[in-house]
């Protein structure tokens, strides 16, 4: 039998499926935001979700205070999500929410590869602001099992339910 050693490459070996939490997301858990998120998802009948909020992030980033039904490989890939990329940080970016029919087949560069892991097929993700100043507070993720096409009515209701992640912060 051949060992390996420590720095040696192994095909066919698959990476260990990720069990715990990583520090930063047990570090900017929100129980209070996961109540809300749990309550939201589930009222609009959907199967997974996560709340990111500008702030404890640095400048330029936010950061994942709650997750619904997200795989451990997912929270901690989007623990901190720099402004931009994925649909999270595109929505805050574009300041306006994105929504992907088929995540899984999305091919917009919008859907992140590894977020697949959530199984979720139509997703939007929906900036919160400040009613003051329009600044961003928060962005709402909510995965659906099935395809989805959103109209731009389902998308305004969605946008308006998140909106009360506010009263949580």
């Amino acid at each position: 039998m051949h060992e390996t050693a420590p720095n040696e490459t192994v095909l066919n070996q698959t990476a260990p499926r990720e069990t715990a939490l990583s520090e930063t997301v047990l570090k900017n858990a929100r129980p209070e935001v996961e109540a809300w998120l749990a309550e939201f998802v589930e009222r609009n009948g959907g199967f997974a979700g996560s709340v990111h909020l500008s702030e404890p992030a640095e400048e330029g980033e936010i950061a994942l205070v709650a997750a619904y039904n997200l795989p451990v490989s997912v929270r901690n890939g989007t623990a901190v999500i720099p402004i931009g990329k994925g649909m999270a940080g595109t929505a805050a970016q574009r300041r306006e929410p994105v929504a992907v029919p088929d995540f899984q087949t999305d091919t917009t560069g919008v859907a992140v590869r590894a977020g697949r892991a959530a199984g979720s097929l139509g997703s939007l993700t929906l900036p919160v602001f400040d009613p003051a100043d329009e600044t961003l507070v928060a962005v709402v993720g909510l995965g659906f099992t099935e395809r989805r096409d959103f109209t731009p009515e389902e998308t305004a209701k969605y946008a308006e339910d998140a909106a009360t992640v506010r009263m949580t912060l």
